[in-house]
């Protein structure tokens, strides 16, 4: 990356870029390194899916939601479809904010899979962890983040249309 093309990035918009490209990969990594240990844990097979979300909602310090009875009675028996599916989601999620490529989308799977997670754990993590996950992905989202320092910089060029600007 040339130093002149570094300069026009910042020309483009208010912000800062290299903040948001922190936080962008910082939240990147913080996903590559929880689906390393969730792919050696066995969490994205059916058993292990279902094993680590049964670990949150039997935990004595879950707080019960109506959300509960509904992971049991669909996402339980959709387990086959769902943990490759998580499995697939989770890498997306991470390589999209680390390359800066499809950033908005990556983010917002992200901040969806967040309220989701942040109901499954209710009283079991920090409450904070999710609600501050989420706002990092809302803010990659709402910035485009992947214009600085990454390939959405180039693909914003390339890629024409409405939903090019949904994705980058």
């Amino acid at each position: 990356m040339s130093l002149e093309t570094i300069k026009e990035m910042h020309k483009q918009e208010n912000i800062s870029g290299s903040f948001i490209t922190l936080l962008r990969v910082t939240l990147g990594f913080a996903f590559l390194t929880t689906w390393l240990s969730n792919l050696t844990k066995g969490v994205f097979t059916s058993s292990g899916f279902t094993g680590t979300i049964s670990y949150f909602l039997d935990h004595p310090d879950h707080w019960v939601t109506p959300f509960d009875d509904f992971t049991r009675n669909i996402i339980f028996p959709l387990a086959p479809l769902l943990a490759p599916a998580w499995l697939i989601a989770e890498l997306f999620i991470s390589l999209s904010l680390l390359f800066g490529a499809f950033t908005r989308l990556g983010s917002i799977i992200g901040a969806g899979s967040t309220i989701f997670l942040g109901i499954g754990t209710l009283g079991v993590e920090w409450l904070w962890t999710q609600p501050l996950l989420f706002v990092g992905f809302v803010t990659c989202a709402l910035t485009g983040a992947g214009r600085w320092y990454g390939l959405d910089y180039w693909l914003k060029d390339k890629l024409t249309g409405k939903i090019s600007k949904f994705l980058v």
